[in-house]
């Protein structure tokens, strides 16, 4: 059995410039809700509160891989699934800000 040399070259598709601003701009701003994270919760830290910035370190983690995916199809996957839990650790943190936070320390000195 020959295989064809061909089919089993792998193109690698290189990021343009353009693409790699995006994914230093996504990471960074990233980076500075995580900063921010401990604050919205009130600098309580309780494992609800540790939780979005444990979602935040792993959209991190994902939009790390896009720098060394080879195809555009799987570096375009890979950040809508880190910007999804982008969105669910920001989500997480307005829960934070709004339950244990200065909201949420006013509202429960109101119902006590």
């Amino acid at each position: 059995m020959e295989t064809d040399p061909q089919l089993n070259e792998v193109q690698v598709e290189e990021p343009s410039a353009r693409e790699l601003s995006r994914f230093k701009t996504f990471i960074t701003i990233q980076v500075i809700f995580l900063l921010s994270s401990p604050f919205a919760g009130g600098l309580r830290f309780r494992p609800w509160s540790s939780l979005d910035s444990a979602i935040l370190v792993l959209s991190i983690g994902m939009s790390g891989l896009a720098f060394v995916l080879e195809t555009f199809k799987g570096r375009r996957l890979i950040l809508n699934i880190a910007a999804v839990f982008y969105l669910l650790g920001v989500l997480d943190m307005a829960m934070n800000i709004s339950l244990f936070g200065v909201l949420g320390q006013k509202l429960y000195r109101v119902l006590l």
